[in-house]
Protein backbone atom coordinates (compact mmCIF):
# COMPACT_ATOMS: atom_id res chain seq x y z
CA UNK A 1 0.00 0.00 0.00
CA UNK A 2 1.73 3.28 -0.71
CA UNK A 3 0.64 6.96 0.57
CA UNK A 4 0.42 10.71 -0.46
CA UNK A 5 3.91 11.37 1.78
CA UNK A 6 1.54 14.65 4.52
CA UNK A 7 3.43 18.06 3.76
CA UNK A 8 4.91 19.60 7.05
CA UNK A 9 1.87 22.11 7.75
CA UNK A 10 -0.26 18.81 8.47
CA UNK A 11 2.21 17.07 10.42
CA UNK A 12 2.35 20.19 12.54
CA UNK A 13 -0.87 20.45 13.33
CA UNK A 14 -1.63 16.72 13.93
CA UNK A 15 1.46 17.01 16.44
CA UNK A 16 -0.16 20.05 18.15
CA UNK A 17 -4.03 18.65 18.37
CA UNK A 18 -2.36 15.42 19.80
CA UNK A 19 -0.36 17.71 22.72
CA UNK A 20 -2.65 20.02 23.52
CA UNK A 21 -5.75 17.22 23.25
CA UNK A 22 -8.25 19.43 21.72
CA UNK A 23 -8.72 21.43 18.45
CA UNK A 24 -10.22 24.31 20.01
CA UNK A 25 -6.81 24.78 22.18
CA UNK A 26 -4.53 23.37 19.58
CA UNK A 27 -5.98 26.39 17.24
CA UNK A 28 -5.31 29.63 19.66
CA UNK A 29 -1.75 27.92 19.69
CA UNK A 30 -1.77 27.56 16.12
CA UNK A 31 -3.04 31.06 15.38
CA UNK A 32 -5.86 29.27 12.97
CA UNK A 33 -9.40 29.17 13.23
CA UNK A 34 -10.98 26.02 14.41
CA UNK A 35 -12.26 24.80 10.91
CA UNK A 36 -9.51 25.28 9.41
CA UNK A 37 -7.43 22.98 11.55
CA UNK A 38 -10.30 20.57 11.69
CA UNK A 39 -10.03 20.49 7.53
CA UNK A 40 -6.33 19.96 8.01
CA UNK A 41 -6.59 16.77 10.58
CA UNK A 42 -9.09 15.69 8.70
CA UNK A 43 -7.05 15.95 5.15
CA UNK A 44 -4.54 13.79 6.99
CA UNK A 45 -6.62 11.07 7.84
CA UNK A 46 -7.29 10.75 4.45
CA UNK A 47 -3.93 10.61 3.31
CA UNK A 48 -3.75 8.03 5.77
CA UNK A 49 -6.53 6.18 5.64
CA UNK A 50 -7.20 6.10 9.21
CA UNK A 51 -8.33 7.65 12.06
CA UNK A 52 -5.97 9.18 13.77
CA UNK A 53 -8.21 11.12 17.03
CA UNK A 54 -11.19 10.04 18.75
CA UNK A 55 -12.98 12.86 19.68
CA UNK A 56 -15.52 13.80 22.13
CA UNK A 57 -17.02 16.63 24.06
CA UNK A 58 -13.91 17.05 26.33
CA UNK A 59 -11.40 17.64 23.21
CA UNK A 60 -9.95 14.67 21.32
CA UNK A 61 -7.28 11.64 22.16
CA UNK A 62 -4.99 9.86 19.82
CA UNK A 63 -5.98 6.53 18.16
CA UNK A 64 -3.76 3.46 18.21
CA UNK A 65 -2.91 4.06 14.78
CA UNK A 66 -2.62 7.77 15.87
CA UNK A 67 -0.34 7.37 18.75
CA UNK A 68 2.08 5.50 16.73
CA UNK A 69 2.15 8.16 14.21
CA UNK A 70 2.42 10.99 16.71
CA UNK A 71 5.95 9.22 18.18
CA UNK A 72 7.30 9.42 14.05
CA UNK A 73 6.03 13.11 13.34
CA UNK A 74 7.41 14.52 16.34
CA UNK A 75 11.33 13.40 15.42
CA UNK A 76 10.26 14.32 11.79
CA UNK A 77 9.41 17.57 13.01
CA UNK A 78 12.28 18.07 15.20
CA UNK A 79 14.86 16.88 12.34
CA UNK A 80 13.78 18.78 9.82
CA UNK A 81 13.56 22.31 12.27
CA UNK A 82 17.47 21.17 13.09
CA UNK A 83 18.37 20.60 9.08
CA UNK A 84 16.82 24.06 8.61
CA UNK A 85 18.90 25.75 10.92
CA UNK A 86 22.01 23.56 9.45
CA UNK A 87 21.45 25.19 6.23
CA UNK A 88 20.90 28.80 7.43
CA UNK A 89 23.92 28.39 9.22
CA UNK A 90 25.86 27.78 6.50
CA UNK A 91 24.25 30.34 4.06
CA UNK A 92 23.99 32.72 6.46
CA UNK A 93 27.35 31.92 8.39
CA UNK A 94 25.41 32.09 11.33
CA UNK A 95 25.66 30.01 14.34
CA UNK A 96 23.12 27.88 15.57
CA UNK A 97 21.27 28.28 18.39
CA UNK A 98 19.83 25.95 21.35
CA UNK A 99 17.41 27.68 23.44
CA UNK A 100 17.38 26.80 27.53
CA UNK A 101 15.00 28.30 29.70
CA UNK A 102 17.27 27.50 32.76
CA UNK A 103 16.25 28.71 36.94
CA UNK A 104 18.88 31.72 38.92
CA UNK A 105 20.64 29.45 40.26
CA UNK A 106 21.27 26.89 37.03
CA UNK A 107 21.91 29.90 35.29
CA UNK A 108 24.01 31.68 37.13
CA UNK A 109 26.31 28.21 38.24
CA UNK A 110 25.73 25.73 36.02
CA UNK A 111 25.00 27.03 33.05
CA UNK A 112 28.24 29.57 32.54
CA UNK A 113 30.66 26.20 33.55
CA UNK A 114 29.07 23.83 31.08
CA UNK A 115 29.07 26.83 28.67
CA UNK A 116 32.80 26.03 27.72
CA UNK A 117 32.62 22.19 27.80
CA UNK A 118 30.07 22.75 25.26
CA UNK A 119 31.47 24.86 23.09
CA UNK A 120 34.74 22.82 22.56
CA UNK A 121 32.83 20.10 21.00
CA UNK A 122 30.72 22.65 18.89
CA UNK A 123 32.12 25.21 18.22
CA UNK A 124 29.64 27.01 16.14
CA UNK A 125 26.85 26.65 18.23
CA UNK A 126 25.23 29.72 20.22
CA UNK A 127 23.53 29.25 23.59
CA UNK A 128 20.30 32.11 24.17
CA UNK A 129 19.65 31.27 28.51
CA UNK A 130 16.24 32.56 29.75
CA UNK A 131 15.31 32.81 33.03
CA UNK A 132 12.25 33.57 35.36
CA UNK A 133 9.40 32.18 37.23
CA UNK A 134 9.13 27.96 36.57
CA UNK A 135 5.34 28.13 35.63
CA UNK A 136 6.89 30.64 32.69
CA UNK A 137 9.59 28.89 32.22
CA UNK A 138 7.53 25.72 31.69
CA UNK A 139 5.06 27.40 29.09
CA UNK A 140 7.82 28.74 26.68
CA UNK A 141 9.15 25.05 26.82
CA UNK A 142 5.39 23.82 26.13
CA UNK A 143 4.53 26.82 23.23
CA UNK A 144 8.47 25.38 21.48
CA UNK A 145 9.81 29.13 22.58
CA UNK A 146 12.82 27.08 24.48
CA UNK A 147 14.38 24.04 23.41
CA UNK A 148 15.35 22.72 26.76
CA UNK A 149 14.08 23.58 30.37
CA UNK A 150 16.98 22.87 33.42
CA UNK A 151 15.80 22.90 37.03
CA UNK A 152 13.40 21.20 39.48
CA UNK A 153 11.63 18.56 37.74
CA UNK A 154 8.38 18.00 39.42
CA UNK A 155 4.78 17.56 38.82
CA UNK A 156 4.05 21.15 36.94
CA UNK A 157 7.02 20.58 34.51
CA UNK A 158 5.63 17.09 32.95
CA UNK A 159 4.35 17.62 30.02
CA UNK A 160 2.56 15.20 27.96
CA UNK A 161 5.05 14.80 24.89
CA UNK A 162 7.80 15.54 26.72
CA UNK A 163 10.73 13.60 28.18
CA UNK A 164 12.51 14.16 31.64
CA UNK A 165 16.08 13.25 32.57
CA UNK A 166 16.78 13.60 36.11
CA UNK A 167 20.15 14.62 37.39
CA UNK A 168 20.49 15.01 40.78
CA UNK A 169 18.87 15.09 43.74
CA UNK A 170 18.50 18.35 45.70
CA UNK A 171 16.89 19.66 48.71
CA UNK A 172 15.14 23.08 50.24
CA UNK A 173 16.38 24.72 53.24
CA UNK A 174 16.85 28.07 55.14
CA UNK A 175 19.84 30.23 54.61
CA UNK A 176 21.49 32.72 57.00
CA UNK A 177 24.75 35.07 56.93
CA UNK A 178 27.30 33.35 58.48
CA UNK A 179 27.54 35.73 60.99
CA UNK A 180 23.98 35.40 62.06
CA UNK A 181 22.83 34.20 65.72
CA UNK A 182 21.34 30.78 64.65
CA UNK A 183 24.96 29.56 62.24
CA UNK A 184 26.81 29.44 65.32
CA UNK A 185 24.64 26.89 66.58
CA UNK A 186 26.10 23.07 67.56
CA UNK A 187 23.61 20.28 66.00
CA UNK A 188 20.11 20.82 64.45
CA UNK A 189 18.12 23.72 65.21
CA UNK A 190 14.63 23.27 66.74
CA UNK A 191 11.88 25.02 64.29
CA UNK A 192 10.76 27.37 67.00
CA UNK A 193 14.43 28.98 66.93
CA UNK A 194 14.10 29.40 62.61
CA UNK A 195 10.57 30.88 63.74
CA UNK A 196 11.71 33.40 65.94
CA UNK A 197 13.84 35.23 62.84
CA UNK A 198 12.11 37.09 59.77
CA UNK A 199 12.35 35.89 56.55
CA UNK A 200 12.88 36.81 53.13
CA UNK A 201 10.77 35.69 50.12
CA UNK A 202 11.74 34.80 46.97
CA UNK A 203 8.38 35.15 45.69
CA UNK A 204 9.04 32.94 42.29
CA UNK A 205 7.45 29.95 43.40
CA UNK A 206 4.33 29.38 45.85
CA UNK A 207 4.95 25.75 45.92
CA UNK A 208 8.26 25.98 47.70
CA UNK A 209 6.94 28.74 50.40
CA UNK A 210 4.16 26.12 51.09
CA UNK A 211 6.35 23.30 51.69
CA UNK A 212 8.73 25.01 54.58
CA UNK A 213 4.98 26.57 56.59
CA UNK A 214 3.58 22.47 56.42
CA UNK A 215 7.09 21.23 57.34
CA UNK A 216 6.78 23.57 60.63
CA UNK A 217 3.15 23.56 61.24
CA UNK A 218 3.78 19.04 61.42
CA UNK A 219 6.26 20.01 64.18
CA UNK A 220 3.72 22.37 66.02
CA UNK A 221 5.68 25.83 65.31
CA UNK A 222 4.18 28.82 63.37
CA UNK A 223 4.39 29.89 60.05
CA UNK A 224 7.48 31.82 59.18
CA UNK A 225 7.21 35.81 58.74
CA UNK A 226 7.69 36.81 55.49
CA UNK A 227 8.64 40.72 56.08
CA UNK A 228 9.92 41.41 52.29
CA UNK A 229 8.90 39.75 48.93
CA UNK A 230 10.96 39.69 45.94
CA UNK A 231 10.94 38.40 42.73
CA UNK A 232 14.68 38.70 42.40
CA UNK A 233 16.95 35.78 44.13
CA UNK A 234 19.85 38.10 44.03
CA UNK A 235 18.01 40.50 46.13
CA UNK A 236 17.04 37.67 48.48
CA UNK A 237 20.87 36.59 49.38
CA UNK A 238 21.98 39.82 49.80
CA UNK A 239 19.10 40.54 52.28
CA UNK A 240 20.18 37.13 53.93
CA UNK A 241 23.93 38.20 53.97
CA UNK A 242 23.29 41.26 55.72
CA UNK A 243 22.70 39.45 58.94
CA UNK A 244 18.64 40.45 59.67
CA UNK A 245 16.91 37.55 57.61
CA UNK A 246 16.37 34.13 56.72
CA UNK A 247 15.99 32.52 53.40
CA UNK A 248 14.04 29.55 52.10
CA UNK A 249 15.59 28.41 49.01
CA UNK A 250 17.41 25.56 47.67
CA UNK A 251 20.50 24.83 49.50
CA UNK A 252 22.59 25.08 46.03
CA UNK A 253 22.46 28.56 46.51
CA UNK A 254 24.71 28.65 49.34
CA UNK A 255 27.26 27.13 47.28
CA UNK A 256 26.74 29.30 44.02
CA UNK A 257 27.83 32.73 43.74
CA UNK A 258 24.78 33.97 44.43
CA UNK A 259 25.01 33.00 47.77
CA UNK A 260 28.30 34.08 49.11
CA UNK A 261 28.38 34.53 52.57
CA UNK A 262 25.60 32.31 53.16
CA UNK A 263 25.48 29.08 55.17
CA UNK A 264 22.42 26.44 54.97
CA UNK A 265 21.19 25.81 58.47
CA UNK A 266 21.30 22.50 60.11
CA UNK A 267 17.20 20.78 60.64
CA UNK A 268 16.66 17.53 62.26
CA UNK A 269 15.23 16.10 59.07
CA UNK A 270 15.71 17.58 55.17
CA UNK A 271 12.40 20.07 54.91
CA UNK A 272 11.94 19.03 50.95
CA UNK A 273 13.93 16.99 48.59
CA UNK A 274 13.02 17.26 44.60
CA UNK A 275 14.70 15.88 41.57
CA UNK A 276 16.98 18.33 39.17
CA UNK A 277 17.17 17.98 35.53
CA UNK A 278 16.10 18.65 31.78
CA UNK A 279 12.73 19.03 30.47
CA UNK A 280 12.54 18.62 26.71
CA UNK A 281 10.48 17.55 23.77
CA UNK A 282 10.98 13.30 23.03
CA UNK A 283 13.27 12.87 20.21
CA UNK A 284 15.39 15.99 20.60
CA UNK A 285 18.09 13.80 22.56
CA UNK A 286 18.58 12.47 19.11
CA UNK A 287 19.99 15.64 18.05
CA UNK A 288 23.93 15.39 18.82
CA UNK A 289 24.02 19.44 19.92
CA UNK A 290 21.42 19.30 21.96
CA UNK A 291 22.45 16.11 23.90
CA UNK A 292 25.51 17.33 24.22
CA UNK A 293 24.40 20.58 25.80
CA UNK A 294 22.71 18.35 28.45
CA UNK A 295 26.03 16.02 28.89
CA UNK A 296 28.10 18.98 29.77
CA UNK A 297 25.69 20.07 32.30
CA UNK A 298 25.40 16.99 33.92
CA UNK A 299 29.46 16.59 33.74
CA UNK A 300 29.60 19.77 35.65
CA UNK A 301 26.82 18.13 38.41
CA UNK A 302 29.16 14.98 38.38
CA UNK A 303 32.84 17.46 38.99
CA UNK A 304 31.33 19.21 41.99
CA UNK A 305 29.72 15.66 43.37
CA UNK A 306 26.23 16.74 42.87
CA UNK A 307 24.94 13.78 40.62
CA UNK A 308 22.92 11.30 42.37
CA UNK A 309 23.94 7.55 41.30
CA UNK A 310 20.10 7.11 41.12
CA UNK A 311 19.75 9.72 38.19
CA UNK A 312 18.17 8.52 35.26
CA UNK A 313 15.37 9.96 32.42
CA UNK A 314 11.99 10.22 33.36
Amino acid sequence: MSFEVPNLTLLKHFVTVAEDRAISKAAKRLRISQPALSKNIKRLEELLGTRLFERHSGGADLTQTGLAFFNRARVIGLEYEHAIQEIRNLLSEQDATIRIAAGPIWSSTIVPAAASRFHRRFPRHRLSVQTGPVDQLIDDLRLGRVDIFAGAVIAKSRLPGFTSRRVAKAQLGIMCAAHHPLAKADGPLDPMQLVAYPFVSFNQNRDVLKSLSDWLKERGAPPPRYLLETSSIYTCAELARSGDYLFYESTMVAGSPIGRGLVALQTEKPIFQFDLGFVFRQGLERLAPHNGLMKAMMEVFEDRGLRSSSAEPG
